[in-house]
């Protein structure tokens, strides 16, 4: 049912445009007797007058306005160039003759010039009226400008005496192959500006439809048939606007006949090969590649042929490709149907389209060859194929996002569910899109500012609670001092039991702000254990800054991100300080060395400490930002003195710091870590 509803719809859209386009292209047919063309009783509806018929011709005579016409003289019918009469040659030159009357009215009447790769100048009445080229008696190495199709306003007379000097040194077919048109003029300027309209819509539309299929084959790069579609788009939109009205020529005035053949040329010769390409992508055959390949390079032959030779020899080679097309074609319409056969939507729809596209291109063919008198109908049937695509687009889209937003539930569903087994961060800093893509041995090196936290005295409150009551317990703790991790720029690496390590990639400050923050809220959190009967609950952090390793361990079967660093392991004895000197947060030299705003951070030096494992020692700073406002104040008053007495300790200066530190305990007595340091000095330090 849906097939049909497409097919129905694509051949709705193939009546509109044939609708949209009809009446702009045809016109009235004046045929003459005797090169006398009699308008002088015909009523003007709207539609203009081909001057086509028997015109006087005069072969290898250019005849000047004013010179007796010879008694010899042929007829010719226009519009037919003149190589198809066995007795002219392709290449020469001759004089067209032909009178028009026109209406006795006062109206201004026009004549609408074809374009025509022969090199002419018109008179009308003795006057020159146009002229394209130079018109020669033999063939010029020189590459003349040519005119596109114009309109111009005929004298108000009554007869029309025109006269046409015509000379081909460079086309496959001489003289004039297309009939001028007469009508009022403004009928023919609008005839005129609706065509140019119509290329420059046609124009944007497939220049911007191929923009969209190569920037949906950027986006999705498994699409080849996009890229290949979007290029044959572009490359014929270009080729819209070097026939038929020549809008090149709008726009750049002034270009060589050279010029525009050769870059019509090669629009064909690299459009056949893409479109191959195209049919061959979405639709394989085994039989492909030996169609494919030498199509490839013959196009590419005559793309050389089109640059490095002039428009007078490689257009005798034209007829060739032509027939390579053709049978290109045929393969195409082959594939097609097979596929169609298998019950292939996608083929049935673009078949319809591109039989219309086919016979365009055959009448363009016949066209060029002067075996027909129609137009160039390529572009009208791309414009009705790219519709058939455009429609496919759209349907596969439809299909695409009907499917991913039934995966898109699933998988939300399950990232959220590894989310919170794996940080999205872990998967960013490895330069991942998704778990999926995460392999053994993946790793990448940066500095992180690392937050080692640690519940004190677990083991002996856990002794006390059932198991589902530590379970309880640790993630009520976890609720609410996780989020302030995430809230300033860090991520947690693991729960380490009864503690956390979290990394922030970014500044050292949000770091210190975070770990600040988790202080407030577990003041908090003690007040509603406090509540209900519970100790409160006591923790230390530690926070180093400085170069990581983040990446994955394990095995095939099972594999774990991680960070590894000695940068990891300083943090972690960090932690373990806070406990000994009796305060609550210990950050290191380098971090504080890092900070931006270390105005924000109330600290003060604990000195060098001798840290496990660790030959030097460590400068540690307590960051005291999180403690009570009374204890906080004295901290700040007393913080020099603290300082004074740990230099002198860690100069080994033990009297000295004594009674430095005896001092301050009197005015302070409430700062345990003073305390700690009186008991160290009973017993020095070592390293």
């Amino acid at each position: 049912m849906r097939e049909k509803y497409e097919i129905t719809r694509i051949a709705a859209y193939l009546f509109i445009l044939c609708l949209f386009c009809s009446g702009a292209v045809f016109g009235e047919t004046l045929n003459s007797s005797n090169s006398v063309f009699d308008l002088s009783k015909q009523e003007f509806s709207g539609r203009p007058f081909k001057l086509k018929g028997q015109w006087d011709f005069y072969w290898n005579t250019l005849i000047s306005p004013g010179q007796m016409l010879p008694e010899e003289k042929d007829i010719i019918n226009l519009p037919e160039a003149w190589s198809l009469n066995k007795e002219y040659p392709i290449f020469g030159y001759g004089t067209y003759h032909a009178t028009v009357y026109l209406p006795a009215d006062q109206v201004t009447y026009g004549l609408s010039i074809p374009f025509t790769l022969s090199h002419y100048r018109m008179f009308v009445n003795g006057s020159l009226f146009a002229e394209s080229g130079i018109v020669s008696l033999v063939h010029s190495k020189e590459s003349y400008s040519v005119m596109p199709p114009r309109v111009l306003p005929l004298p108000e007379v009554q007869k029309l005496d025109i006269l046409i000097q015509v000379s081909n040194q460079d086309d496959f077919h001489g003289g004039l192959t297309d009939a001028a048109e007469i009508s009022p003029y403004t009928v023919l300027s609008l005839k005129k500006t609706r065509q140019e309209l119509i290329e420059a819509i046609l124009f944007g539309v497939y220049f911007i439809t191929g923009l969209l299929y190569i920037s949906f084959f950027i986006s999705r790069r498994i699409d080849y048939s996009s890229l290949f579609f979007g290029l044959f788009c572009t490359v014929l939109s270009f080729r819209t606007i070097l026939y038929g009205e020549y809008l090149i020529l709008i726009f750049f005035p002034g270009l060589s006949m050279e010029f525009i053949t050769a870059a019509g040329h090669i629009t064909y010769y690299l459009a056949f090969p893409i479109f191959m390409r195209f049919i061959a992508v979405a639709f394989p055959l085994k039989v492909s590649r030996w169609l494919e390949y030498p199509s490839y390079l013959i196009s590419l032959i005559f793309i050389l042929l089109a640059v490095f030779l002039r428009h007078r020899v490689y257009i005798f080679f034209l007829t060739y490709y032509q027939i390579l097309s053709v049978l290109g074609c045929l393969y195409i319409v082959t594939a097609l149907v097979i596929y169609s056969k298998n019950k292939n939507i996608f083929a049935r729809i673009t078949i319809i389209g591109f039989v219309v596209f086919f016979a365009a291109a055959i009448n363009d063919i016949l066209y060029t060859q002067n075996i027909i008198q129609t137009f160039h109908m390529t572009p009208l049937g791309l414009g009705l194929f790219i519709l058939t695509q455009a429609s496919l687009m759209t349907w596969k889209i439809a299909i695409a996002f009907s499917q991913a937003e039934n995966l898109s539930r699933e998988l939300t569903v399950t990232n959220q569910s590894f989310r919170r087994f794996v940080p999205a961060e872990f998967l960013k800093y490895l330069k991942k899109e998704k778990i999926a893509d995460i392999a053994l041995g993946d790793h990448t090196q940066m500095i992180m500012s690392i937050i080692f936290l640690d519940i004190r005295n677990f083991t002996s409150m856990s002794e006390k609670m059932a198991p589902h009551d530590i379970f309880d317990f640790l993630n009520s703790f976890f609720d609410r001092v996780c989020p302030v991790i995430r809230e300033n720029g860090g991520f947690i690496d693991k729960y380490l039991g009864d503690g956390i390590m979290a990394l922030f990639p970014g500044k050292a400050d949000n770091a210190v702000k975070a770990a600040v923050k988790m202080l407030d809220m577990l003041k908090i959190y003690n007040m509603h254990r406090d509540s209900c009967g519970y100790p409160p609950v006591k923790i230390g952090i530690g926070i180093h800054t400085g170069l990581l390793m983040l990446g994955t361990i394990g095995e095939a079967e099972r594999m774990d991100g991680t960070v590894i660093s000695d940068a990891v392991n300083l943090c972690a004895r960090l932690e373990s300080v806070t406990k000994e000197y009796s305060f609550n947060i210990a950050i290191s030299e380098d971090t504080y060395n890092a900070l931006e705003n270390k105005d924000f951070a109330h600290v003060r030096s604990v000195g060098n400490i001798p840290l496990k494992g660790k030959q030097k020692l460590i400068s540690i700073y307590e960051l005291f930002n999180g403690d009570n406002a009374p204890l906080l104040e004295k901290k700040m008053k007393y913080k020099a003195e603290f300082e004074l007495a740990v230099r002198l300790l860690d100069e080994k200066k033990f009297d000295q710091a004594r009674s430095a530190f005896l001092s301050l305990k009197e005015k302070f007595p409430e700062d345990e870590t003073t305390q700690v340091y009186l008991n160290k000095i009973r017993k020095p330090r070592t390293t």
